[in-house]
């Protein structure tokens, strides 16, 4: 039952029980102190009385020596003295009443095996407490009384009783509605978040929970859930572009494979090169969604963390990014690279030969299609203690401050134009980003429109054990 109530009651509830068991104990503790400390006070005062009592007593026979005078004097005594609620009697060994002084106290009946010591019961509706004492006086033995009628003080504890009752009453109804406002105010955040989250299952992503100045967790919760939720919308919006994109990549080579080949359907199986020139169109266009999807199947498997390696090796720098230099050289002979090494030694890196050569040709690959007229790349490497940093610079168009925050992003190109009759796909820094992040490493792209880009990598100095 009670875990079918909302928060807010059971935070109600919990809190009014506490407030039970608190003041309950607190009552109890209450009432059993100050029922001791009026007992202690009771029994004191009626020893006091005795000891007063018997001490007079005793300095009467001292002076008399007479039973008869000394008896009756001390009556006589006890009367002018004796106070309302009080009772002094003196019986001799037998039992009997020798005489009885008293104010406003009921009649109390004899006990002569109590002697010297407390004696406490109730009478007539009063409460009454007795002290005794055995006397010797020469000839006489008696045995002294003194009580006290402690009803007032009884009727004290219960009036206390009363309004300790009436108090936690009050106090719980206090409770009940200081716990419903407090639970109220408390759970307002999750309140909040909770109109947030309708909102946002509705398709209003844009929604977020408001966060005031007070520095709790219902706040820092609140701020996590705002931070999840524009992670969660820019990875919406990544994945709606990335399926708007690949749909895009794919219609053009799949309309060109169309067309053509409607084109050869209709008269182009008597034109042979017709035949030949559609042919060759559809199987460059069928190597390019080839290339698409398997770049898309490598960065998938990048980001899901899935890449094999199937035996780690580090890799030696300085071949790979001779080897590069060469194989360009080769391939783009009006290409001027140029190599500086800061470092006479360069230590081997944490990644694969693969994965580092691919990373490279990613990042040449963008210098010759976006370089101006003359291509010309800076390669340069270097050495700290823990990293070997390769920086790449080329004299191409360069990238606007707008585009370098999506630079890493699937399918995003800088100039769209020239990016697909260059036969990119966009997807070329999106890998090598996430090969680099793979390893533990960094690339970072620093970039002015018009003046060329910057890649540069960052790799851990591999340590053998």
């Amino acid at each position: 039952m009670f875990n079918k109530l909302s928060i807010r009651w059971k935070i109600t509830i919990t809190i009014v029980l506490l407030m039970v068991f608190i003041f309950t104990l607190c009552n109890i503790i209450q009432l059993f102190l100050i029922q001791v400390s009026i007992i202690n006070q009771q029994h004191h005062r009626i020893e006091k009385r005795l000891t007063e009592t018997v001490a007079y007593m005793d300095e009467e026979y001292n002076k008399k020596q007479s039973n008869e005078t000394f008896i009756m004097d001390t009556r006589h005594y006890f009367e002018k003295i004796i106070q309302n609620n009080e009772m002094i009697r003196l019986l001799d060994t037998n039992g009997k009443v020798i005489y009885t002084v008293s104010q406003k106290m009921p009649k109390i009946d004899i006990d002569k095996n109590s002697v010297g010591q407390f004696r406490q019961y109730r009478l007539h509706n009063q409460e009454i407490l007795i002290a005794s004492k055995a006397l010797h006086y020469g000839k006489f033995h008696g045995i002294l009384e003194v009580a006290i009628n402690v009803e007032i003080f009884s009727k004290f504890v219960k009036e206390s009783f009363f309004i300790l009752i009436f108090g936690t009453i009050f106090s719980l109804i206090l409770s009940i509605i200081s716990g419903w406002f407090l639970s109220k105010k408390l759970l307002k955040p999750i309140k909040n978040l909770n109109h947030t989250m309708l909102k946002i299952k509705n398709n209003q992503l844009k929604e977020r929970v408001f966060v005031g100045e007070i520095n709790d967790e219902l706040s820092e919760l609140g701020l996590i859930f705002n931070k999840m939720m524009d992670e969660l919308e820019a990875s919406i919006t990544r994945q709606k572009r990335f399926v708007e994109d690949a749909s895009h990549e794919l219609r053009t080579p799949l309309a060109i494979i169309h067309g053509h080949l409607s084109l050869v359907n209709r008269w182009g199986k008597k034109d042979e090169k017709v035949l030949e020139d559609s042919l060759n169109t559809c199987i460059n266009e069928t190597n390019r969604m080839i290339i698409l999807t398997n770049e898309l199947l490598q960065l998938s498997k990048l980001e899901k963390g899935n890449e094999e390696i199937v035996k780690f090796e580090p890799c030696n720098v300085l071949e790979v990014v001779h080897e590069i230099i060469n194989n360009y050289r080769l391939l783009h002979e009006d290409m001027k690279i140029d190599y500086v090494q800061e470092n006479d030694n360069i230590d081997q890196a944490n990644i694969t030969r693969e994965h580092l050569m691919q990373v490279l040709i990613i990042l040449f690959d963008n210098a010759v299609k976006y370089s101006k007229d003359e291509t010309r790349i800076n390669i340069l490497v270097n050495q700290s203690d823990q990293h070997v940093q390769i920086r790449v610079t080329d004299n191409g168009i360069g990238i606007s401050e707008e585009d370098l925050k999506h630079i890493f992003d699937r399918f995003y190109r800088a100039d769209k134009a020239r990016s697909r009759a260059n036969g990119g796909n966009g997807l070329g820094l999106s890998i090598a980003k996430n090969l680099i992040d793979d390893y533990g490493g960094g690339l970072e792209i620093t970039s002015e429109y018009g003046e060329g880009t910057t890649a540069i990598i960052t790799l851990a100095v591999y340590r053998f054990e």
